[in-house]
């Protein structure tokens, strides 16, 4: 499963994406969102149980973000468009499914509310994260970001139209 870092990547990507103006706090706002489901690790400091890649980690939750963001934009919080959000959220959601996944069950639940059933890719594009400090799972772990850089950072440029940045000032010197 992908570490906060790559998930900010896409919530940087789902900024760039929209192809409005956005400000460095919607930006922000937005790789925050795409991080928030795995504030559900949270909850294990208080109960004790694995809530990890449950309800907070599907379609349902990208609905209820977008509509707390709907409501709270309505109370003038000036928060980036409500569907941004959700597609933050749901972007959290997508890279999980796609994640290597070793602890059971495996998968995030991503169809919740109307299933619960846990899914994931057969293919994994994302390196798993072992909650270890050896030097084994620190290297582990610095592959694994390094990949979600190599994987996303490309995206997040693209959305931000990278290319047809890098046209327009080629297109000045020639002129």
């Amino acid at each position: 499963m992908p570490t906060p870092i790559g998930h900010a990547l896409a919530g940087i990507a789902v900024a760039g994406a929209a192809r409005s103006r956005m400000s460095p706090r919607h930006v922000a706002i937005l790789a925050f969102c795409a991080a928030a489901p795995d504030l559900d690790l949270v909850l294990r400091l208080f109960d004790g149980l694995n809530h990890h890649r449950g309800p907070s980690h599907s379609v349902g939750a990208a609905v209820l973000a977008s509509l707390a963001a709907w409501m709270l934009r309505r109370a003038g919080l000036g928060l980036p468009p409500p569907l941004l959000v959700g597609v933050a959220w749901a972007s959290h959601v997508a890279l999980d499914y796609l994640g290597l996944d070793t602890s059971p069950p495996a998968g995030v639940m991503a169809l919740w509310p109307f299933s619960d059933a846990f899914l994931i890719s057969p293919v994994s594009v994302f390196y798993d994260i072992p909650r270890s400090f050896s030097p084994a799972a620190i290297r582990h772990n610095l592959l694994a970001v390094s990949i979600e850089v190599l994987v996303l950072a490309p995206v997040a440029w693209l959305a931000w139209g990278g290319g047809r940045l890098r046209r327009a000032s080629g297109a000045k010197g020639r002129g």
